[in-house]
C-alpha cells in the first residue's frame, strides 16, 4: 500500500533533477525549468527521446501525477508545495537577469529547503591588512562565500532523507558579475537523485485523456455482483518468451507513448490471481479491425523498471482475442506473461505488413507478491460478468464459474452500466476492507462515493475478489477516470492502496 505518512514527509523535503548537468539557463525547454529539477535521470533519458509537442504535455502531467500524494482529489499537494518554493526562491535569490530560481542558491533551496544555519565569508576582506589599499575594481569583484549547513537538530527531515547526519554547500556568490555557483557540486548531484526517486509515490500513474463535456453527473449506488466460486489453480508459471525483434519496432517500442489511449487505439493490463499460484500479467492492445487479407502481429518489450534490465520479449501472430467485450468494431491482442514480483515497463505495439507499428503503447507494471503483505489488483473494467461455458473456459479472465471479459476499447454507452472488479490477497481482516470512489474528468471532479465494505467473495486462501457496477445513465459523454481506494480496515486510514482506471462514455 501507499505510505502517505511517508509521503507527507517527502512534501517537506522535495527533490533534486536527475542526471549531472547543471540545467541550462537558457534554454525554453521545460526540463530545463525549476519545476522539472525533480527528473530523476531515468525521467530524464526519456524526456531526451520525446519529440512531439503532445507527447511532451503527456509526460509533464505524468511527472506531476507520479508525485501526487492525494491522486483522485482536486489538489496536488506536492506540486502546490514546488510551485510554493519556486516563488520563494525568486524572491530570495534574485541576481540581476536572472530569476533566484535559477541561481545556485535557489536550485539547492528549492532541492533541500532552507538550511539551518547560514554562514558567510568574505575572504578578500578576511586576508586584507590595513596597510593594504583597495581600489574600486577589486571592491566589486570581491566574492562572498556562502556555506549552507544541515544538521539534525534543526533540519532532521532532509537529513534523514539522504541517509547522512548533516552535510553543507558551499557557494561562491560574486555581486558584480550576478552569479553564484556552487563551489562542489559533487555531493548535490549525488543526493538529489536519491531524493528525486523517493518523491514518486504512484510510479504507474497515467495522465487521464482529454475530456469532452465537463458537466456535473451523478452515478447510481455500487452494487455487489453475483458471488463467483472458487477457481480452478492455474497451471505453473510459464518461462518468459525472448522471441526476436526488428530493430527498427525496438526502436518503435522504446519511443511508445505511456497512455491507455491513442486515437483508435487503447492499451490495456491487468496483473490477476486466482485461488493459488502467482500473480498473472496480460498485456492487450485494441485497434481498429484488420482489412481482409492483412497479417498482423502483436509485438513487445518488458524491461524492469530499475536499471532497465530486459526480462520478456515476443511476438505473436496468432490473431486476434475473443476473451474480451468491445462497444467500438475492434480486434484485440493479448499476450499473457508470468513476470516474477517486481516493477517492470512495458511497450507493447501491433503490426501490420512489413512489421510497421499501427498503433504503439506503454504502462508501467507492478506484479505484487502474494506470499506475504495485503496486495491489490488493477482494476478491470467490463460490461458484465459471463457465465462460465464451453466456449470462453479457456479464458484468461475466468474467475471461478464466471468470466469477467475486460471492455478493450474502454468505452460504454450511456444506456450501459460499467463494472469493476478488484482483487486482493492477504487482508488482515477481509470484512473491514472498505472501497472509496472518485470519479473524475479531467481536473474535475464528478463524483465521490463514500466508504463502503468491499463485500470480498474468498476465491482461495486468503484471496478474494470484489466487483461493482456504476450506472452511467446520467454521465455526459466524454473521458474520465475512475479512482479506487482500498484500506485493509486495520491500518491507518491515510494509508490505502490506489487504483485507477480510463474509461470513455459516448
Amino acid at each position: 500500500m501507499l505510505g502517505i505518512v511517508r509521503v507527507w514527509l517527502l512534501l517537506g523535503l522535495l527533490a533534486a533533477l536527475g542526471g549531472g548537468v547543471w540545467p541550462d539557463r537558457r534554454s525554453e525547454d521545460w526540463a530545463d525549468t525549476p519545476e522539472a529539477y525533480f527528473l530523476t535521470s531515468d525521467e530524464m533519458a526519456e524526456w531526451k527521446t520525446i519529440d512531439s509537442r503532445e507527447a511532451r504535455q503527456a509526460f509533464e502531467e505524468r511527472y506531476w501525477l507520479k508525485r501526487d500524494p492525494t491522486q483522485g482529489t482536486g489538489r496536488n499537494e506536492f506540486k502546490e508545495a514546488v510551485l510554493a518554493r519556486i516563488k520563494s526562491a525568486d524572491e530570495q535569490f534574485r541576481m540581476e537577469g536572472t530569476p533566484g530560481s535559477r541561481t545556485a542558491r535557489g536550485f539547492v533551496f528549492i532541492i533541500f529547503g532552507s538550511p539551518a544555519r547560514v554562514r558567510d565569508v568574505h575572504p578578500q576582506a578576511a586576508t586584507s591588512s590595513r596597510s593594504r589599499s583597495i581600489d574600486a575594481t577589486e571592491m566589486e569583484s570581491n566574492e562572498t562565500i556562502s556555506r549552507w549547513s544541515y544538521d539534525l537538530k534543526r533540519t532532521p527531515k532532509i537529513l534523514d532523507a539522504v541517509g547522512l547526519p548533516h552535510f553543507e554547500v558551499q557557494f561562491s556568490v560574486e555581486p558584480s558579475r550576478h552569479t553564484d555557483a556552487i563551489q562542489s557540486p559533487g555531493l548535490v548531484m549525488e543526493l538529489r537523485e536519491k531524493i528525486a526517486r523517493q518523491t514518486i509515490v504512484n510510479p504507474d500513474a497515467v495522465p487521464p485523456s482529454a475530456g469532452a463535456a465537463r458537466s456535473l453527473a451523478e452515478t447510481a449506488p455500487p452494487a455487489a455482483p453475483p458471488a463467483p466460486a472458487a477457481a480452478p489453480a492455474l497451471a505453473g508459471p510459464q518461462p518468459l518468451p525472448r522471441d526476436v525483434l526488428d530493430a527498427g519496432l525496438r526502436a518503435a517500442l522504446d519511443q511508445a507513448p505511456y497512455v491507455s489511449r491513442s486515437g483508435d487505439a487503447v492499451f490495456g493490463d491487468a496483473v490477476l490471481w486466482r485461488d493459488t499460484g502467482d500473480a498473472r500479467t496480460l498485456l492487450w492492445l485494441s485497434v481498429p479491425p484488420a482489412a481482409a487479407g492483412a497479417k498482423r502481429s502483436f509485438q513487445g518489450v518488458v524491461r524492469k523498471e530499475s536499471g532497465g534490465d530486459e526480462v520478456a520479449s515476443f511476438a505473436d501472430a496468432s490473431g486476434p482475442s475473443d476473451a474480451f467485450s468491445s462497444a467500438t468494431p475492434s480486434d484485440v491482442y493479448i499476450r499473457v506473461l508470468d513476470l516474477p514480483p517486481g516493477s517492470y515497463e512495458a511497450s507493447v505495439a501491433v503490426t501490420e505488413g512489413g512489421g510497421k507499428p499501427i498503433a504503439s503503447a506503454g504502462a508501467r507494471i507492478s506484479v505484487p507478491d502474494l506470499s506475504s503483505g495485503f496486495a491489490v489488483s488493477p482494476l478491470l473494467l467490463t460490461h458484465a460478468a459471463a457465465a462460465l461455458a464451453a466456449q470462453n473456459e479457456g479464458s484468461p479472465f475466468t474467475i471461478g464459474q464466471g468470466v469477467l471479459p475486460p471492455r478493450a476499447d474502454a468505452t460504454f454507452a450511456t444506456s450501459e452500466s460499467l463494472w469493476f472488479y478488484v482483487e486482493a490477497a492477504n487482508a488482515p481482516d477481509p470484512a473491514k476492507v472498505t472501497l472509496e470512489l472518485r470519479l473524475r474528468q479531467g481536473n474535475a471532479a464528478v463524483r465521490t462515493q463514500a466508504p463502503f465494505p468491499a463485500q470480498f467473495t474468498p476465491v482461495g486462501p486468503n484471496r478474494y475478489i470484489a466487483g461493482f457496477e456504476i450506472s452511467l445513465a446520467k454521465i455526459a459523454a466524454g473521458d474520465y477516470r475512475l479512482y479506487v481506494l482500498v484500506r485493509d480496515g486495520v491500518s491507518p486510514p491515510d494509508r490505502y492502496a490506489l487504483r485507477s482506471a480510463d474509461f470513455r462514455v459516448r
